[in-house]
């Protein structure tokens, strides 16, 4: 069977990361394996380096090593969030020489995986990423105030009507528990006035969107793992950080501007002053071409930003 996911921005990765693998090797971080797209193609192209790879959710890990299997001699997998980089890798400070974010979720989670990521087909509202998720999104749903459920498609989805969302979602669960993703599809599609429905576009994707990132709580480890790639980055090592919405992105420019300006505090506000930490080799997000953007759709959106460790 194919592969579900089609490694995105592919050359221009490999491109940003061939002037600090060196002929005797070097080694990468793969903090978003997937199903072993990236990594399969870095590890092709530079024979001599080794991956470390990181990925969150069991199941499709089990494809990517069965994918990789002639690589297992320079492959190393962890089976966790990239949340906990630094305290995996801490004895690697100062020696990677590049890491590679693909964030948010994979063709195959939204093709293959029966948990809900997609209203494609009707399936069980679950989105769980791995079974380490407090609530899955049927849980949400159901136990979230009115309130609650308006910041959370406001925010994470950026969806203008998600106050009236919110209000048709307690509506119908005070009928019955709302369980699969047609009934949601169905629900947000009555809840948004019919004229205001975009051509091409599903009115439940930021939804779906938002749930999702709730769910598995990806934004808040984003930000984390960036400093710690810093850390850990040799001098001259790249970050590479594939993001495919706004959220992503905001969050990915802010962390290398910071670094970049010297700053490598955590809270919002700099306290450290310290010496410029990064140089940003990317003024302006690289985008698919024409050719990768009428090839895969999902690619569309991607943008790519990296920085060098100085």
């Amino acid at each position: 069977m194919p592969y579900a996911h089609m490694p995105v921005l592919w050359e221009e990765v490999r491109d940003f990361f061939a002037p600090v693998v060196s002929p005797e090797g070097g080694v990468l971080v793969d903090c978003t394996l997937g199903e072993g797209g990236h990594s399969e193609l870095l590890l092709r192209a530079f024979p001599k380096a080794s991956i470390i790879a990181f990925e969150r959710d069991a199941e499709i890990l089990n494809i990517a090593q069965t994918r990789l299997l002639e690589f297992s001699h320079r492959i190393e997998y962890v089976n966790a969030n990239f949340m906990g980089l630094g305290e995996r890798l801490g004895e690697m400070k100062g020696k990677v020489a590049g890491f590679l974010y693909d964030f948010g979720i994979s063709s195959y989670h939204f093709d293959r995986s029966g948990r809900g990521f997609s209203f494609r087909a009707d399936e069980p509202l679950d989105m769980r990423l791995d079974g380490k998720c407090g609530m899955n999104a049927r849980d949400i749903l159901e136990r979230s105030s009115e309130m609650e459920l308006t910041e959370i498609i406001s925010v994470y989805g950026e969806e203008r009507w998600a106050r009236r969302i919110a209000r048709s979602i307690c509506s119908s669960r005070e009928k019955s528990p709302i369980e699969t993703t047609g009934e949601l599809a169905r629900i947000v599609l009555r809840a948004i006035p019919a004229r205001f429905h975009v051509k091409n576009i599903h009115p439940a994707t930021r939804v779906f969107q938002a749930l999702r990132i709730a769910v598995n709580d990806e934004l808040s480890a984003i930000g984390p793992s960036l400093r710690a790639a810093l850390d850990l980055a040799a001098p001259g090592g790249r970050i590479c950080a594939i993001s495919f919405h706004s959220l992503e992105d905001r969050i990915v420019k802010n962390a290398f501007r910071r670094a970049a300006r010297g700053c490598a505090c955590e809270e919002k506000e700099c306290r450290c002053n310290g010496a410029p930490l990064v140089r940003v080799l990317t003024k302006k997000p690289v985008v698919p071409g024409d050719a990768e953007a009428a090839a895969n759709k999902r690619a569309r959106s991607a943008k790519l930003r990296v920085v060098e460790r100085l």
